[in-house]
């Protein structure tokens, strides 16, 4: 029994560390191609989940991204600046701002969606099509709710 305990103790560890250095390459590939678009990570994450939700909150993107406040703030002013997003008050409750993309960000998005296509295919291309199958099998079981 004890030996059983073990492999699965080291399987969930090799999982966890595959699923670490998977994160990490996946970061690292995200953050290059953001330099040569001229926007940093946090920036090009906060512009994909926005496109993606639709109108978030200011809190909406803190929580999703596991940031701060302020430090939201600054990004979206960064992006505000460069004519990407808009912030709209909420008229019941001024408090709540939303934050709302542009027509250049649409423009823009083509080429960030198809980047981090890109890089999910550069990381994928060494399984073969019975791999990529298991995988998707595996990230359902996983993601479903």
């Amino acid at each position: 029994m004890k030996k059983r305990n073990l492999k699965v103790k080291s399987l969930e560890k090799d999982l966890e560390e595959a699923i670490l250095t998977f994160h990490h390459k996946m970061m690292d590939e995200l953050h290059k191609r953001a330099i040569k678009l001229n926007f940093s990570t946090s920036q090009l994450e906060v512009l994909l989940f926005i496109f993606e939700k639709g109108d978030p909150t200011m809190k909406d993107i803190a929580n999703r991204l596991h940031i701060t406040p302020p430090s939201v703030t600054i990004i979206i002013e960064t992006l505000c600046e460069r004519g990407l997003v808009k912030r709209e008050t909420n008229k019941q409750d001024r408090r709540i701002i939303k934050i709302i993309i542009t027509p250049k960000t649409l423009k823009l998005f083509s080429k960030f969606k198809s980047k981090k296509l890109s890089i999910l295919k550069n990381l994928f291309f060494k399984l073969n099509d019975e791999n990529k199958k298991e995988l998707v099998k595996i990230l359902n079981i996983i993601t479903k709710e």
